[in-house]
C-alpha cells in the first residue's frame, strides 16, 4: 500500500502518456497526409497545409471534412501535409515545410491550429484557405477554384 502511494502518481502519469501516444498513433504526428493513399504522381502546384494539434477543437471538426474532400483530389495536382504541434514546435513540421517551399509561410503561422493553408507549390505563396466555416462541398470547390488560379 505503501508503494502505491508513493509511485501511484508517477504509474499513472506513465500510463497517461503511453495512451495518449498510442491514440494519436506516434506516427501520425507531424507526418505528411502525402503518406497515405492520397498522393498525387506528378508534381503538385497546390500545398495544402495543415496546421494541427491533439488538443485542438477546431481540428476536430476539420480534419474529418478534410478526409472526405481528399479522396476527390488524388488524382489532382495537390499534395496534402499536416503540420502537427501536438507535442510542440520541435523539428518536424519546419521539416515538412522547407521540403515542400513554405517555410517563410510556416514562420508566420508557426504553432496556430485549427487551418488548412492552400499554398502554390513554386512559390509557397499562400493561394487561399481552409477553415471550419467550410462545408466539405465549399472545400473542394476552394480546392478547385486554388488549382486553377496557379495553373
Amino acid at each position: 500500500m505503501k508503494l502505491l502511494k508513493k509511485y501511484g502518481f508517477a504509474v499513472v502519469m506513465v500510463l497517461a502518456i503511453c495512451g495518449f501516444a498510442a491514440f494519436n498513433g506516434m506516427g501520425f504526428l507531424s507526418k505528411t497526409a502525402s503518406e497515405s493513399e492520397y498522393v498525387y504522381d506528378g508534381e503538385p502546384e497546390i500545398i495544402a497545409a495543415t496546421f494541427s494539434s491533439a488538443w485542438c477543437s477546431a481540428c476536430k471538426i476539420l480534419e474529418p471534412k478534410l478526409a472526405q474532400v481528399a479522396p476527390e483530389f488524388a488524382n489532382k495536382p495537390v499534395k496534402f501535409v499536416k503540420l502537427d504541434f501536438s507535442l510542440g514546435q520541435g523539428s518536424g513540421p519546419a521539416e515538412i515545410a522547407a521540403e515542400n517551399n513554405f517555410s517563410s509561410v510556416y514562420e508566420k503561422y508557426k504553432g496556430g491550429t485549427g487551418f488548412t493553408l492552400l499554398l502554390d507549390a513554386d512559390s509557397g505563396e499562400i493561394v487561399d484557405q481552409l477553415t471550419v466555416k467550410l462545408s466539405a462541398d465549399e472545400m473542394k470547390q476552394v480546392l478547385k477554384n486554388s488549382i486553377q488560379q496557379v495553373s
